[in-house]
């Protein structure tokens, strides 16, 4: 937990250090709040401990006061970062790999009510608005343009824009 959470403040520093003026920063950005009690309450969901009631009124707390909702049973790698706050919402079957960024009022979310959400590579960019729809995978390297709907897998180092999205491939790749 301690060296996802390290990981976490080193996307906050410019320099890709964790110092201590990165840790204030970090405690005031409500992005961040969000990421620490995730990773909390990760920690305690893979070591089978409940932490209920306490962990439904932190979550909900964070909810309410960031409009962020990861649940506890997401796995969501080293170097996660919450751009801009507000809005984001995550399925609990939601995978998401190392150092990835997520701008305000992303979801991620399985197709109504029936199977599992997304996962996500690592070095992934998803836009302001953009929502990941159903169980598909996304590549490495990807870019999901703001307000962007997918739907469909991603090959890697792809860009997604629009809705219904196209996407724009790396040269080399089949169009």
């Amino acid at each position: 937990m301690f060296d996802c959470v390290k990981a976490d403040l080193q996307r906050l520093s410019p320099s890709g250090t964790a110092t201590a003026r990165t840790f204030v920063s970090g405690i005031i950005s409500q992005g961040f709040q969000a990421i620490l009690v995730y990773r909390f309450f990760n920690w305690c969901h893979r070591k089978g401990i409940s932490g209920q009631p306490f962990r439904f009124f932190c979550e909900r707390f964070i909810e309410i006061t960031t409009g962020i909702s990861i649940p506890a049973c997401c796995v969501i790698g080293k170097g996660f970062r919450i751009h801009h706050f507000g809005g984001i919402i995550f399925h609990p079957s939601v995978e998401i790999g190392e150092n990835c960024t997520l701008y305000q009022g992303v979801t991620i979310g399985d197709r109504g009510g029936s199977g599992r959400a997304a996962r996500i590579g690592s070095n992934v960019l998803i836009g302001a608005g953009a929502k990941i729809i159903g169980e598909i995978v996304i590549g490495d390297d990807c870019v999901i343009g703001a307000n962007t709907v997918v739907t469909k897998d991603m090959p890697a180092g792809t860009v997604a824009v629009g809705a219904p999205c196209r996407y724009r491939y790396p040269e080399g790749l089949p169009e």
